[in-house]
Formats: C-alpha cells, sequence, structure tokens
C-alpha cells in the first residue's frame, strides 16, 4: 500500500472527509512511521514498537492539555493495520525552521514567548514525568536496544558511541532541577507561527515535568542552525526572560537529545 492509499484507508477509518488532491507526505518523523497533510488534516502513523510507544504517548498529552492548549485540536486516534493512527487538525503557519530572513528574528521571539508560557503552566497534575532519572532510565533502554543514532550526533561527538555519550552525561549531571512542564523536544521545527498568529506546539511524544534547560538547549542549537546570523541568545534573554544563560546546562541538555 502506498502512503497516500495509507493515509486515506486512515482517513476513511476515522470517517473524515477524503481530500481531492493528492495527499503529501511531510516526513517520517520521531512520532510516527508516517506524517502526511491530507486537506483540513495532518495524519501519523507508527507501526514500529517505540514508534507505537512515542504517538501513544503524544495522544495522551494532547488529551490531558485539552482544547484551550496551543496545540492541533485531534480529530481521531486509534489502531489500524497492527499500527497506531492519529488524526489532527492541519494548523495554520509554517515551522518557525522554515521562515523567510525578513521573519525570523519574530518568529524566533514568539517561540521564546511560547516557551515561556508552557513553563509559566501550573505543572501540578501533570501525569508526565521526565525528570532526570526517568531519561536515564530511558536513554540506558535506547543505548542497550541500539536505538540511538551515533551517525546523527552533533559535531562535537563525531565519532562517538552511544555508550560514550551516555558516561557523559553521567559524569555532567546536574546536581539540582527546577520542574517546569516542558516541550521536551523544542527544535523549531516543532513550532508553528505566522505573523499575527499565536505559536503552535507539535510533536509532543516528549512533553513533560523536566528543568526549563531542556526546552532552551534545543532552541538554541536549533536557531543557531537555521538562523547563524541571528543572536538567538539576545532574542531569549529578551523574550523567555532570562537574565544569562546557562551554558553548562545547555551543553548538558543537548548531550543528553542525542540519546532520544
Amino acid at each position: 500500500m502506498s502512503s497516500a492509499q495509507h493515509v486515506r484507508a486512515i482517513l476513511e477509518a476515522a470517517r473524515l472527509p477524503q481530500p481531492e488532491a493528492l495527499v503529501g507526505v511531510v516526513d517520517h518523523g520521531r512520532s510516527g512511521d508516517l506524517v502526511a497533510r491530507a486537506g483540513e488534516a495532518v495524519v501519523k502513523f507508527a507501526s514500529t514498537s517505540a514508534n507505537i510507544e512515542l504517538l501513544a504517548r503524544e495522544i495522551a498529552v494532547l488529551e490531558w492539555l485539552g482544547p484551550q492548549a496551543p496545540t492541533a485540536p485531534v480529530l481521531w486516534s486509534g489502531e489500524l493495520d497492527g499500527g497506531l493512527a492519529l488524526v489532527m487538525k492541519n494548523l495554520a503557519g509554517r515551522p518557525v525552521s522554515h521562515l523567510s530572513p525578513q521573519e525570523a528574528a519574530d518568529g524566533l521571539a514568539a517561540t521564546a514567548q511560547a516557551l515561556a508560557a508552557l513553563h509559566g503552566r501550573d505543572p501540578a497534575g501533570c501525569p508526565f514525568d521526565m525528570r532526570l532519572d526517568v531519561k536515564f532510565a530511558l536513554a540506558e533502554r535506547h543505548v542497550a536496544a541500539g536505538l540511538v543514532d551515533e551517525g546523527d550526533f552533533d559535531g562535537e561527538r563525531a565519532g562517538w558511541t552511544a555508550r560514550q555519550a551516555l558516561d557523559a552525561a553521567h559524569a555532567t549531571r546536574p546536581a539540582t532541577e527546577r520542574l517546569v512542564l516542558t516541550h521536551g523536544d523544542a527544535s523549531l521545527p516543532n513550532f508553528l507561527w505566522s505573523p499575527g498568529r499565536p505559536v503552535r506546539l507539535i510533536d509532543l511524544g516528549r512533553l513533560g515535568l523536566a528543568d526549563p534547560y531542556q526546552d532552551l538547549a534545543l532552541f538554541l542549537r536549533s536557531a543557531k542552525y537555521n538562523y547563524p546570523d541571528l543572536d538567538a541568545a539576545a532574542i531569549l534573554r529578551e523574550h523567555y526572560p532570562l537574565a544569562q544563560i546557562d551554558e553548562a546546562a545547555c551543553d548538558f541538555y543537548r548531550l543528553m537529545d542525542e540519546l532520544f
């Protein structure tokens, strides 16, 4: 079955309209084997055990956050063909990683504000625990199962093994954590924005209670990669707000991200 046929089968199961235009595959994202836009909907489908687990977590996160959160409304979710499917409303806006040079600074500022709002939400009752004890246990599982993509490490860790990265993370683990509600994977492709509209959060399979630098470190890394001519740190300090940036915390959380 082609990707287009698969997406149409999911929409049929969800009893949602079929788009007239051909279905466009977005990518094969972290939380699914298939991610595609289909008319007014975005479809995700996971068939491998690791992706099913992550997509199931994203569905639970979206249900917990509720309709007032700056996320895509869920239209349907369910099991299909031995996998798990999620259908959401297709949101307006572009990924903040793909803005024009004229829009980039405003997009980064809006994203920093969105992170500040998320981190400022009352974390009481959040059932999604992503504290370091939990993350290290997950990282150990990923290393043992061979799920870490060593070829995708940041340049300063080129040639490292997953075990080396995990050992280095243990050695540099911060002594304390300040727990807030975090996105968990705050790279710029996971934020949608257009001028005059609020930022929307997508790909929330790693949302949970964690230190704010879980998000700030990845935001800064992604901003440097996508917009190297902008001073993303200055934008963050102004709009988060943040008096100064803890570079050691940034280094640690970027290292931990290699294992996920």
